[in-house]
């Protein structure tokens, strides 16, 4: 099998679903989540996605049709309603991808993240890169993709100081399930400490029923 040297938009469908394996390496603790599209229209994909893990922020996500994520619901504590924690709303998207991929194909800007419900605003200022192909290996079998690196320097306002935060993803892109197949992602917190240390494997994918 050839290793991919672009990858088109996707094609999904409402039905499409996706099950990962979920690990928080700083914690060690292990879930999964389970992504699946309720809708698909011109301009959006939304899904309803969920996870294993108590303090997951489950609910409905908000995609471009590039999977870029536009909103999605904040955190929750347990016994939260929807209107006590908002959403985040991405200005204009999370940019995670940018098609058609191919090696060596870069972009970079800035995108606002804001929660009007308790007022903060996150600055993202980024750089991201579609690297070379690769052979990965994950539960739900061997895949070519394509890995992105996305890296961003976040400015958190929470209105009562400014705090600044590096954050540095890794996404393997997986032409053959329409997603990505592993998912790393860091967070290095104004500490300098890490603040996230997890990863994301695929366990499943399943289209929906023609």
């Amino acid at each position: 099998m050839s290793l991919p040297t672009a990858a088109a938009r996707p094609v999904v469908a409402a039905g499409d679903l996706w099950r990962f394996a979920a690990e928080d390496r700083l914690r060690q603790r292990s879930s999964e989540e389970t992504r699946r599209i309720v809708q698909v229209t011109r301009e959006r994909i939304l899904c309803d996605n969920d996870s294993t893990a108590p303090s997951y922020a489950r609910g409905r996500y908000v995609y471009t049709r590039h999977w870029n994520l536009v909103s999605r619901p904040a955190l929750a504590a347990p016994g939260d309603l929807p209107e006590d924690i908002g959403q985040w709303v991405w200005t204009p998207y999370y940019p995670h991808f940018r098609f058609p991929l191919a090696p060596g194909k870069r972009w970079r800007g800035s995108a606002r993240v804001t929660n009007t419900h308790t007022d903060t605003t996150n600055v993202h200022r980024y750089e991201a890169e579609v690297l070379a192909p690769q052979t990965v290996s994950v539960p739900a079998g061997t895949f070519e993709v394509l890995p992105v690196r996305y890296e961003a320097q976040v400015a958190s306002d929470d209105s009562a100081a400014q705090l600044a935060w590096r954050n540095v993803e890794l996404i393997h892109y997986a032409p053959a399930v329409q997603c990505f197949v592993l998912a790393e992602h860091q967070v290095i917190g104004p500490d300098g400490q890490p603040s996230r240390d997890s990863r994301l494997q695929l366990l499943e994918y399943r289209r929906a029923a023609a």
